[in-house]
């Protein structure tokens, strides 16, 4: 069972205890991802992160590299286009030398000027990587095409000119603004007493202020260019189909994750079986889902080389048309309702995979959602919903983004 408890000031504390294991997940998620950021900000929420690691008032990076050794299980932070989360999975012995750990780096992070220009040349490295790898620069160009200037458009690492241009005030004013008690959830799942855990977090966030809860910007699609492309030196064209979906909390979510499973989410699906399969025309293909607050996307990628990339996006047309017309079949439900119910329950039996869902949607929605009200929910996908919201989803207007060698002359682009 989920508990919860609030601090004083204004923390969320969410425990699900699991006595039947030796080790423990706790994690603290804060409302400051790349959705929050304007033009001037991007790649604040991620510099944060980095910086973090850096040292503390109490700490240098390297007694946190030792504290994280000592801990002997898994310390590390991420950031999304949503949040940031800051993280340990570790024995149970170790949770409360883990949590402080955790709040020392949430709170406390230094803001020194040589460490932050280092970390500067560190992150500029990491964007220079993503921009070697297509794939992300595919899905970089989708966003861009269905978000327009909005914020969802941007990326988590943010650009040269905007890490390049931000100052260490920039940074500490964006951390005071979004590092806020009541602007985070602290997370805890396995084996802990609960009691003794709401008395080590009150000690470890004691001087933590700030209860002011920050919104969402809102976003959403976009009906500009259709047609996006990117000409880069490499041996595939990565293509992205994309279309409107739902937002987070929309009552026909599991039916459009089933549909994306069978159209697309695994080796049995049509695209797979039909595109990599029976026409040997791709490596890799998949299609998925992504909720966002007031909107969502339905994204089909794939790569091939460039003498086939109108092949494929033909074939993926012709799925979208047949999907449309003939919905999916009896064989098809039942095995992806199979994959979707036994996926999430094997999931459910990680701590670390217990702890993150119950901060993350505590977060981003403000409410707990439990295993139950998920399996709830797959139960109620039938196949008429699953055709419905195929059909919602597919017949609108897709935008579609090419990377690869030339792609801009082999494609006309469309303003």
């Amino acid at each position: 069972m989920i508990h919860t408890h609030i601090l004083e000031n204004g923390l969320t504390i969410l425990m699900e205890r699991l006595p039947y294991l030796r080790s423990a997940s706790v994690g603290i998620f804060v409302k400051a991802g790349s959705i929050m950021e304007d033009e001037k900000q991007n790649g604040l929420s991620h510099y944060i992160e980095h910086m973090a690691f850096k040292g503390t008032f109490s700490k240098s990076a390297r007694e946190i590299a030792e504290e994280i050794d000592l801990i002997g299980g898994n310390v590390n932070a991420a950031t999304s286009k949503l949040l940031t989360s800051y993280y340990a999975r570790t024995m149970d012995k170790d949770l409360k030398r883990a949590l402080f750990l955790l709040a020392d780096l949430v709170q406390n992070a230094k803001n020194d000027k040589a460490d932050f220009e280092k970390e500067k040349l560190v992150i500029l490295e990491e964007i220079a990587m993503e921009a070697d790898s297509p794939e992300d620069q595919v899905f970089n160009l989708a966003h861009k095409g269905l978000f327009g200037d909005q914020t969802l458009s941007r990326t988590i690492l943010g650009s040269q000119q905007s890490v390049k241009n931000c100052k260490l005030d920039d940074l500490i004013s964006y951390r005071r603004k979004h590092y806020r008690p009541g602007n985070a959830v602290l997370s805890v799942a396995g084996r802990f007493d609960e009691s003794e855990f709401i008395a080590w977090a009150k000690e470890a966030f004691s001087g933590w202020e700030g209860e002011e809860y920050r919104l969402y910007p809102e976003n959403k699609t976009y009906p500009g260019r259709k047609l996006l492309t990117l000409d880069k030196d490499v041996e595939q064209v990565h293509l992205c189909l994309t279309y409107p979906g739902l937002k987070a909390l929309h009552e026909d979510r599991y039916a459009l994750t089933a549909f994306s499973t069978a159209f697309g989410g695994g080796v049995s699906s049509r695209l797979f079986q039909k595109i990599r399969e029976d026409k040997g025309l791709v490596y890799n293909i998949y299609a998925a889902p992504s909720f966002y607050p007031d909107c969502g996307e339905f994204a089909v990628y794939a790569a091939c080389t460039p003498k086939n990339v109108e092949k494929v996006i033909l074939l993926i047309e012709d799925e979208v048309a047949d999907f449309i017309q003939k919905g999916v079949t009896r064989s098809e439900f039942d095995q992806t309702m199979a994959q979707l119910k036994t996926g999430f329950v094997l999931s459910m039996e990680s701590a670390y995979q217990r702890m993150a869902s119950m901060g993350v949607h505590m977060l981003l929605n403000r409410k707990v959602k439990d295993q139950k009200e998920t399996l709830k929910g797959l139960r109620k996908v039938s196949m008429k919903k699953i055709n419905n919201i195929a059909k919602q989803i597919l017949s609108q207007e897709a935008k579609l983004a090419l990377v690869g060698r030339k792609i801009s002359k082999q494609f006309t682009k469309e303003e």
